[in-house]
């Protein structure tokens, strides 16, 4: 399955964290399906972790859940290969017994089956498929199977810290036991609510916690306070939610968690921004679904991979895990920005940051669906320092947008942190876009000199302007309706 990892990946860093040490075969209450070889696992613990992690570490969620289909063993692979130490992984079971990975108790989300879990087989689930639109059509033909839990034991057990959760209480008891089997409790955590019961079992038993809360609202000081007053700093960590582009944590929150000297770990975090901003606050570990772009372990692109059908590292919509701000794949190798009733924006973070003093960025656009609002703009936004979201009026950065309304006027402008309303520079009158009219653009960006060029109907503007010169780019639809075709998206780097 090699040509399914993005570029960057390297299948053998996956077999380089630690020594390996082959282990008897055994056998347990729980059903699997025969190893084609000899169980592996390896010696590296938790306590191991924790020694040699550093104050900056990221925890892998659902593998790479922004880019693989969730909890298969490709998106494992993906995450040990660009360099994951620990992950976290969630436990079903089937109505024969039989342990899977799986996060949801219903299959309809992720799979191309529908219905419960526990009341499916293994056989017939192994009928299915895991099917995730949002992630692209090519993982539609490849027809990734959900992964045994043993099996993810087997490879990854003792070179891996898994923090293994049991998403149906009646898989608990045999995830345990087959942890045991393995003779694996110094490289586990146990993963569960804050207000489980089974922490108190976990600590009894010598295992390390990963205590997550699931919304805000939970997250009061009275709370944390008391999770932590059951962990330890040495094997746990107290693991929080990041509440959504534009929308962190508050930081009193964050400075009371901080506080217990247990680890916090934010989660899911996306974005190399959200991992400086909680950084900031004192926060050393994160939970991530794309760790390789946020240990800077994936290549840099000057071109979109659009044509390949599936998202890449760095490729950001506002919320990764959330199906309405999806991509769509268009033919001849373009993508759909037309998400309904908000702006949709696409963060270019796999080709980024760029660095060299001058670039171009060229690309194609086409309303499939014209916006209601003839005023209403198609957008490249540039000169970011970071990649956090960006959309219009968000006042959460600073930088610039080159920009055409639907009734043709092209523009540049600049936005600030803190202001809504974005700053004038420039702006032309040109033809109206029509739909299905393929309309070309540049950008040239020099240390003095911002130029936009409408290419299909030559027109530019120009402007002296230095202010901002981030290397961070943002492309998108400001409307609130259409749908907006993209392709050909290219960045030329000139010395």
């Amino acid at each position: 399955m090699d040509e399914l990892l993005p570029r960057g990946i390297s299948r053998r860093a996956a077999l380089g964290l630690l020594g390996v040490a082959a282990v008897g075969s055994v056998t347990t209450g729980c059903r699997s399906t025969p190893a084609a070889s000899a169980p592996v696992t390896g010696d590296y613990s938790v306590a191991d972790w924790v020694a040699d992690r550093g104050d900056n570490y990221l925890i892998a969620h659902r593998g790479v859940g922004d880019l693989f289909p969730e909890h298969s063993m490709e998106s494992y692979d993906a995450a040990v290969g660009w360099g994951a130490q620990a992950m976290e992984i969630s436990v079903g079971i089937t109505s024969d017994d039989v342990l899977v990975c799986m996060h949801d108790s219903t299959l309809d989300r992720t799979t191309s089956l529908t219905g419960n879990l526990r009341t499916t087989s293994y056989a017939d689930l192994a009928k299915g498929w895991l099917d995730v639109p949002r992630l692209g059509p090519r993982w539609a033909q490849t027809k990734v199977k959900v992964p045994l839990f043993e099996d993810v034991l087997r490879k990854y057990g003792g070179r891996v810290i898994l923090a293994v959760e049991a998403k149906d209480d009646r898989a608990y008891a045999p995830m345990m036991a087959m942890v045991a089997k393995y003779r694996l409790e110094s490289a586990v955590m146990l993963k569960t609510y804050f207000r489980s019961k089974r922490i108190a079992e976990a600590k009894a038993h010598g295992l390390g916690v990963f205590a997550y809360f699931t919304t805000p609202v939970e997250l009061t000081p009275a709370a944390v306070q008391a999770v932590a007053s059951q962990l330890s700093p040495r094997t746990d960590a107290i693991v929080v939610p990041n509440s959504g582009p534009g929308g962190y944590l508050d930081t009193r929150l964050v400075e009371a968690a901080v506080a217990t000297g247990i680890p916090i770990w934010p989660y899911p975090l996306h974005r190399r921004a959200d991992v400086a901003h909680y950084a900031a606050l004192g926060i050393g570990g994160a939970v991530t679904s794309n760790i390789g772009y946020l240990l800077g372990k994936t290549e840099q692109a000057t071109t979109d991979q659009w044509a390949s059908g599936a998202v890449v590292p760095g490729e950001l919509t506002r919320d990764p895990y959330d199906d309405r701000f999806a991509i769509a794949w268009a033919r001849g190798g373009g993508i759909a920005l037309a998400a309904k009733g908000t702006q949709h924006f696409l963060t270019l973070g796999n080709l980024g940051p760029i660095t060299a003093p001058s670039y171009s960025v060229e690309f194609q656009a086409s309303y499939a669906a014209l916006p209601t609002d003839p005023l209403a703009n198609l957008t490249l936004a540039f000169g970011h320092t970071d990649d956090a979201y960006y959309e219009h009026r968000l006042g959460a950065s600073n930088g610039y947008h080159a920009i055409m309304q639907a009734n043709g006027e092209v523009g540049l402008y600049a936005h600030r942190r803190g202001k809504t309303a974005g700053i004038k520079l420039a702006v032309k009158k040109t033809a109206p876009a029509f739909r299905g009219e393929w309309l070309k653009f540049r950008l040239d960006v020099t240390p003095t000199t911002l130029t936009w060029n409408r290419l299909d109907q030559p027109a530019k503007v120009t402007v002296v302007d230095k202010a901002y010169r981030g290397g961070y780019l943002h492309i998108g639809r400001a409307s609130t309706d259409g749908s907006l075709v993209l392709r050909d998206l290219k960045v030329t780097h000139t010395p």
